[in-house]
Order: C-alpha cells, then sequence, then structure tokens
C-alpha cells in the first residue's frame, strides 16, 4: 500500500518554524475503465460515495454515463451497474450530487460541441439499479454543456458554462420544475479571447458564489431564481500579467470563499461584503506565469471541506490531490496528499465521506487537439483512507532559539504551554477560531518550568489553532480536541 505524507515542518513569514498536524493518505484500491484500443478509455469526471452509509459509490463518467461501484471491499471496487449515455437521453454525465435516496446529474459533455445541456433524477433506493427519475432538456436555449448540479433545500443550480446558471424547483425529483436562468456578463475582465463558462457553485442563504472560469468569481443574488442578479465580481489583485484566470470551484467556509483557481492554486476571498470581495489569502505553489498551464505540475479543480470544515481537499490534476489545514482559512498550510506530478494521473474530482477519500482521474492520453494541459493514461477512480497524525506535543524554535511545546495531543480539557528558555513578563496564550477571531485567551506568567495552561474544555471536538505570543514574538500551530 502507497502512504503520502504531508512535508512536516512549516516556516511562517516570521521566521517561526512549527511541526504541524500530518494527514496519512493510504491507498486501499482502484478501479480502472478498461482500455479500449491502446491507451484509450473512459474518464471519472466526478464520484460520491454514498451519503447513507451503503458500500456503494458513484461515477460522472463522461460519455459512458454513470457507474455504481460496490466498494464494500475497498482494495477491490467492482463496478455493478451503468445508467448508459443512451439512458440518460444522449448527454454525458459530467457530476453528480446525493440526497437521500436520490442523485441528481449534470449531464452535457462541455468538451464536446455535439452535446446539449441536461439535468436529471435518479433513483437510488435500490442502488444496483439506479433508475431515471426524470430529465430536463435545455433544448435550442442552453447547448454548451453542463459542469456541476449545486443543492439548497427544494432548489437545484446548474452550472451550464456558456449559457449560465440554471435554478429548478426540485422539492419533488420526479418532476423537476425550471424557474429560471442567469447569463453573468461574459466580458468582463477580458483577459483572454474566449468566453467563460460557468464551473464551480456553492451557496449561502441567498448568496451564490459562482466560479465563472475566464470571468472570474461572481456574487449572485438567488432570493428570486427566476430573477437571479449579479452583486459582486471579483479577480485576483495579484493576478500576473499576461495570464489567464480560472475559477473552477468554491467552498465556503463562514465569511470566506476558497476558491480552486487551477494551475493557479487556490484564493481565500472575504465573501462579508459580497459586492466588495476581498483576497485575504493566495497560495500559488505552481508559481503560474503566462502560459504556464500548459505543463504545469497541478491545476486544482475541485475543493471538498472534511473535519468539522478544517481540512481542505483539492483535486490537482498532475498533483493528484492536496490537503490543506484551514482551521484559520486566512492561513491555510499543506498537510498532507497524494502528490505526485508527471505519473502519467491526473485527478479531477475528489470526494471524502467517513474516513475514505476517492479520487476521480481522467484519461486523456489519446486527445490530440485541443491542446491538453497534463497527460494522463489513467481513467477511474482510487480510494483511500485518511487519518490525522499527531504528536503526542507539537516542538517548534522560535526566532530566539526557544523550544515552544504543546501537549497533550489530542487534548480534552487543558493544553499546556511550555517555553524554554522561559521569557520574563507577561505570555498570552489564544485560541483562535474559523474566522480568525480570538475566542479564549489567557494573559499569564510562566510557572518555574516554564510551563501554563489554558482551558479547552469548551471547544467543540476538531481541529482548532492557538497563538502564543511572548514579546514581539509569535508562535502559531494547531492542536486537535477530542
Amino acid at each position: 500500500m502507497l502512504r503520502t505524507l504531508a512535508p512536516l515542518v512549516l516556516c511562517s513569514s516570521m521566521s517561526l518554524c512549527a511541526q504541524v498536524d500530518t494527514v496519512l493518505l493510504t491507498e486501499l484500491g482502484r478501479y480502472q475503465h478498461a482500455y479500449s484500443i491502446g491507451t484509450i478509455s473512459n474518464s471519472s469526471y466526478s464520484c460520491r460515495m454514498d451519503r447513507l452509509g451503503r458500500d456503494y459509490l458513484y461515477m460522472a463518467c463522461w460519455n459512458l454515463g454513470l457507474v455504481t461501484l460496490d466498494i464494500s471491499d475497498p482494495s477491490q471496487p467492482v463496478a455493478v451497474d451503468t445508467l448508459t449515455r443512451a439512458e440518460l437521453g444522449g448527454t454525458n454525465a459530467m457530476n453528480l450530487e446525493q440526497r437521500g435516496e436520490v442523485l441528481y446529474l449534470a449531464l452535457g459533455g462541455f468538451n464536446d460541441d455535439t452535446q446539449g445541456t441536461a439535468f436529471a433524477t435518479v433513483d437510488i433506493s435500490d442502488p444496483t439499479t439506479p433508475a431515471l427519475l426524470d430529465r430536463w432538456d435545455g433544448g435550442s436555449a442552453f447547448t454548451t454543456g453542463a459542469a456541476i448540479i449545486l443543492l439548497q433545500d427544494d432548489r437545484a443550480f446548474l452550472g451550464a458554462m456558456e449559457d449560465g446558471v440554471v435554478a429548478f424547483d426540485i422539492a419533488d425529483p420526479a418532476n423537476i420544475t425550471y424557474l429560471g436562468s442567469f447569463l453573468p456578463d461574459p466580458e468582463w475582465p477580458g483577459l483572454v479571447a474566449y468566453g467563460p463558462n460557468a464551473r464551480g457553485m456553492a451557496v449561502q442563504d441567498d448568496l451564490l458564489v459562482l466560479c465563472y472560469d475566464a470571468g472570474a468569481l461572481r456574487a449572485i443574488d438567488i432570493s428570486d431564481p427566476a430573477d437571479m442578479q449579479e452583486v459582486g465580481r471579483y479577480l485576483n489583485p495579484q493576478q500576473p500579467a499576461l495570464t489567464p484566470c480560472a475559477y473552477n470551484n468554491v467552498v465556503i467556509k463562514g465569511d470566506r470563499a476558497i476558491i480552486a483557481t487551477d494551475f493557479c492554486g487556490f484564493e481565500v476571498v472575504d465573501i462579508s461584503d459580497p459586492s466588495a470581495m476581498n483576497q485575504v489569502n493566495w497560495t500559488n505553489p505552481w508559481n503560474c506565469l503566462g502560459a504556464s498551464w500548459f505543463g504545469s505540475d497541478g491545476h486544482t479543480n475541485e475543493a471538498v471541506l472534511a473535519q468539522s470544515d478544517s481540512l481542505l481537499f483539492l483535486s490537482g490534476g498532475d498533483s493528484e490531490v492536496l490537503i490543506y489545514d484551514v482551521s484559520v482559512p486566512d492561513e491555510p498550510v499543506l498537510v498532507g496528499g497524494h502528490i505526485l506530478p508527471n505519473d502519467t494521473a491526473a485527478a479531477w474530482g475528489v470526494d471524502v465521506f467517513g474516513d475514505l477519500v476517492a479520487v476521480c482521474y481522467l484519461n486523456n492520453s489519446f486527445i490530440v487537439f485541443p491542446p491538453q494541459p497534463y497527460y494522463s493514461r489513467f481513467g477511474g477512480v482510487v480510494l483511500f483512507r485518511w487519518e490525522v497524525e499527531l504528536a503526542s506535543s507539537v516542538l517548534a524554535m522560535d526566532g530566539l532559539d526557544r523550544a515552544v511545546r504543546i501537549q497533550p495531543n489530542p487534548a480534552i480539557d487543558q493544553l499546556r504551554i511550555t517555553l524554554d528558555p522561559a521569557p520574563d513578563g507577561l505570555v498570552e496564550l489564544a485560541i483562535v477560531d474559523a474566522r480568525g477571531r480570538t475566542i479564549i485567551t489567557r494573559r499569564t506568567t510562566l510557572g518555574p518550568q516554564g510551563t501554563a495552561t489554558i482551558g479547552v474544555a469548551a471547544l467543540k471536538p476538531g481541529i482548532h489553532a492557538i497563538r502564543v505570543t511572548a514579546g514581539s514574538t509569535t508562535f502559531r500551530s494547531t492542536f486537535m480536541k477530542e
């Protein structure tokens, strides 16, 4: 079995180095679509593990359709059913979501100009025999395929690529009802000669945050789905010159949107005022610039939050899957992944459920035109088990060569902080929440052994951030609350 570890040391801009928690990925098994001729095979664009806890995984597999795998033995996933493209009205399966015993499918191959746009619901009360419930067809009004389906209460929103966002009433999954559509301004920001595409979406109350690909980020008021309105737009203020933007996917954590931006990594944006969104972090691991989209070691695409929204899982194209600690979203830290660039495998989709991670892979090895950003000849899914590995304590050296130890880790009632040598004067201990706000603080002098404690019993279980300030030196790290 392959075990992939993240780097164990983080160095901040204040020249402080801290050992961080590590997320371990252990490969359990994989399912590969069979080759037909040479390296030609199908691709898996998006996947969902059954949300009712049944041992099945559903994959949107492009022109193959909807494929269901039995994963009761994760080391040997077995295909048990395929709802074919013909059964889906002749449209490719591109993305999916699950609610209860129903799957919701975004249909229409956006990389195939013979495809239209469609949306279907599928009964999975028996996962081994999925049955089509209803299908909406965009007809001549919506013709450019679909990239994503998003659910909110009794509504669904379809990312219809060049045709924008389409809204539906899904109170009765067997009777999809069209509510309205919205096409954001396709001319802004005008960095490239081609049009934007409605790709990734996330929703919070009546705000829909849209990743509009070359059209950057848009904030849309969806209080009336029949009359959706753009209320804000955002582009990376540090976007490199002559470099196209590619806003692919987004998740929301509090008043922060975390956005996968392809070969430019990901951004964290403050959306507390949608009319004036602003950047609070840009993680650019592959130094995107100009035409480096071709051959870049990574292209972030899908994003998933896990562990009480403290961990971010990103599909990374040639870098496959990356995991960041976003317990403080303004300061993301790489803590794990399956990062193997140039290994002829590239990931498009990622899903996390329970202790499993499913990563969906594309096969583009046979595509000559249009030019591809990476080379991948593995189409299918890989299953991993993930776990957070914590040392019994966290040990670091601050800028004054002072050892800082945090223990126990995980903590139940109290966290003990030891500084050696102990500084003179007061030390401030602070627990910081996901929005960077101080929720527990204590100012104290250290005991004879350079030790102080802070109570954490009131915290919810999960990963939390701690800040230790001694004089002009600040140390930050994370710990697990049980």
